[in-house]
C-alpha cells in the first residue's frame, strides 16, 4: 500500500481534523513523513475539510458538491471580485472589478487546476489558457455554478 492510499484508508475510517493527527496516524501505520509531504498528499488528493452534524471539521475525499470547500480563500475572494465569465477556444476571460484580477489569479493557481496551461493577470481581468476547448467550456459551467 502506498503513502496515499493509506491516508485515503485513513480520512474514510477516522475523522481526522489536522495535518498533525493525520502524520501521527501514518506514522502508527509505518509510513516516515514530513509536515511537507502530508500537505503535498493533501492537495495531490484534492482533499477538503467538511463539517459534521456537529460542526467539527475533518478531511475528506472532494465530492463535487464540496469542492467548492476545497479553498474557502478563493471562492469568497471569487465571489467579491468577479463578474464575468466567458470563453473562447482554449482561452477563459475572467473580469474582475478594478485592483481585484491578481488576487482571484492567486488564489486560483494554488488550486492547482486540471488541464490549465497558465493564467496571465492584468488589474481587472485574469485569461486562462487550458489545454483544450473542452477543459475550457468545464472551466467556465463550474466558475459560473460558484457565481
Amino acid at each position: 500500500m502506498t503513502r496515499q492510499e493509506a491516508i485515503l484508508n485513513l480520512i474514510e475510517s477516522e475523522n481526522i481534523s489536522t495535518q498533525n493527527e493525520l502524520s501521527k496516524r501514518l506514522e502508527e501505520e509505518g509510513f516516515a513523513v514530513t509536515q511537507a509531504t502530508i500537505s503535498r498528499d493533501i492537495r495531490e488528493l484534492r482533499l477538503v475539510k467538511v463539517a459534521d452534524p456537529n460542526g467539527n471539521y475533518h478531511y475528506a475525499v472532494g465530492k463535487p458538491k464540496e469542492k467548492y470547500q476545497a479553498s474557502h480563500k478563493f471562492y469568497s475572494i471569487f465571489l467579491a471580485s468577479v463578474y464575468k465569465v466567458d470563453y473562447a477556444n482554449n482561452l477563459v476571460v475572467i473580469r474582475c472589478y478594478t485592483g481585484m484580477a491578481q488576487a482571484v489569479c492567486a488564489t486560483m493557481d494554488s488550486l492547482e487546476w486540471s488541464g490549465v496551461v497558465g493564467t496571465v493577470s492584468g488589474d481587472d481581468t485574469i485569461l486562462v489558457v487550458t489545454r483544450d476547448e473542452q477543459v475550457a467550456a468545464e472551466m467556465v459551467k463550474t466558475l459560473r455554478e460558484i457565481r
